[in-house]
């Protein structure tokens, strides 16, 4: 089943979309502003992305920015809807620059958005993903986008060091001993400072329950999704 975001601030424009392409036997995921379109995007790995302009947070030329400046998600067909104004037609300049091509004018027929749809899916058509997700109870990571997710939102994006330690405590069925985290992420020798600050720094990455999350044991950390 394809699945498309519809990233849109009008309630009653979602609504309608969402339910023309459900019954067309699409799925559809949708997003109110920008920021959360592009966190979306992120999670869901949509095969397509029906984008207004006009958007609080973000608005639609940014999340373009954004979409077509990550290598893991900028193949995904952008259609972009504009409404008749001067700024809007400013704000096609610019996604004909970033390489979008497809655009509607409000108000369109729904018919032919959805037809547009199925041949830009087909025409561009997303590789499966590999699994690239661990998790342990409300806690997930993306390892793909070092991204954690806690209850479906999105907390933090972490560096590098952060996420190999939080995968490892994810992966595990109780508790990591240090000498196994400091040995898998810094290499041989004591990094103890090191693996003190990256705990604590995860913590606050976790949010306020974040130290409830990661629990210091007699040998290591455990942590408690």
């Amino acid at each position: 089943m394809p699945r498309i975001l519809i990233v849109e601030d009008d309630g009653d424009l979602q609504q309608i979309l969402s339910l023309a392409f459900n019954r067309e036997g699409f799925e559809t995921h949708y997003a109110f502003n920008g920021k959360e379109g592009y966190d979306k995007v992120l999670s869901l790995q949509p095969d397509l992305i029906l984008l207004d302009l006009m958007l609080p947070v973000l608005n639609g030329v940014e999340v373009i920015k954004l979409v077509t400046s990550n290598t893991l998600v900028r193949d995904i067909p952008i259609v972009v809807m504009t409404a008749h104004s001067d700024k809007a037609d400013m704000l096609e300049q610019s996604i004909r620059a970033h390489g979008v091509r497809e655009y509607v004018r409000k108000p369109f027929e729904i018919k032919g958005l959805i037809s547009l749809a199925r041949r830009l899916i087909a025409q561009y058509p997303r590789a499966p993903l590999p699994q690239a997700e661990v998790a342990k109870g409300e806690v997930r990571l993306d390892t793909r986008f070092r991204t954690v997710w806690i209850n479906g939102q999105r907390v933090a994006s972490l560096p590098p060091t952060r996420a190999e330690v939080l995968k490892m405590l994810l992966e595990a069925k109780g508790p990591v001993k240090r000498e196994k985290i400091m040995a898998a992420v810094w290499g041989p020798g004591e990094h103890v400072s090191a693996l003190e600050k990256t705990i604590q720094r995860l913590r606050e990455d976790l949010g306020a329950d974040g130290s409830r999350r990661i629990q210091t044991t007699a040998e290591g950390y455990e942590l408690i999704g």
